[in-house]
């Protein structure tokens, strides 16, 4: 229990990087620092400062729960390794400061990511493949996602396929890669198409 000394004013805290203007891909490393004043006792220690690295993943703009990622306690600065989660999300870097009258001052700084659209396609063209399976989540191509630049994402091309009364096998996609496979999300914007070949 703490104990309020009579006169006592909370503490404030200040995060002086990273900057709300930092945006952040898939294993960056962010590095923050703060401080924090006190009217009665000035300049708190290092040892009065804690850190937490909150992810915020919303189904909506307005419905996002959140994930405790790390917390640091009694460091000024340091460093968090940005994580992979599926978009959209935002992180929050959060500074907590107690004072030694057990006071607490929090203040927050939202971080956006980094992101990237990446469409899934069909050759031959019209090619309904509503089993494709990117994320985890059927989808009828063509269709687009956005992702966090550097996650990871599963991506499936089931065989064999019917359309038109006709059936179509699996050949190859166009990075590459085997059947069912993770696509890395690059930097720029990428089209994947799945090419199948009419039995």
């Amino acid at each position: 229990m703490a104990t309020v000394t009579a006169g006592n004013t909370a503490p404030v805290a200040t995060i002086d990087s990273p900057a709300s203007s930092l945006t952040w891909k898939v294993g960056d490393t962010i590095n923050f620092s703060g401080h924090a004043t006190d009217t009665q006792d000035g300049t708190l220690p290092a040892s009065a400062l804690s850190w937490s690295l909150i992810l915020h993943h919303c189904f909506t703009p307005t419905d996002c729960h959140t994930h405790l990622i790390q917390t640091i306690s009694g460091v000024s600065s340091g460093s968090f390794t940005a994580p992979d989660h599926e978009y959209p999300c935002w992180l929050e870097v959060q500074l907590t400061a107690t004072d030694p009258g057990g006071l607490t001052s929090t203040t927050s700084v939202r971080l956006n990511p980094k992101t990237v659209v990446l469409t899934f396609k069909t050759n031959p063209g019209g090619l309904a493949l509503t089993d494709l399976v990117v994320n985890e989540a059927p989808r009828t191509t063509p269709f687009s996602v956005t992702v966090v630049v550097g996650s990871a994402n599963s991506v499936s091309a089931p065989s064999p396929q019917q359309f038109n009364k006709s059936t179509y096998n699996f050949v190859s996609w166009s990075d590459g890669g085997p059947q069912s496979h993770t696509i890395t999300a690059p930097a720029a914007n990428t089209t994947y198409t799945a090419t199948y070949r009419k039995r």
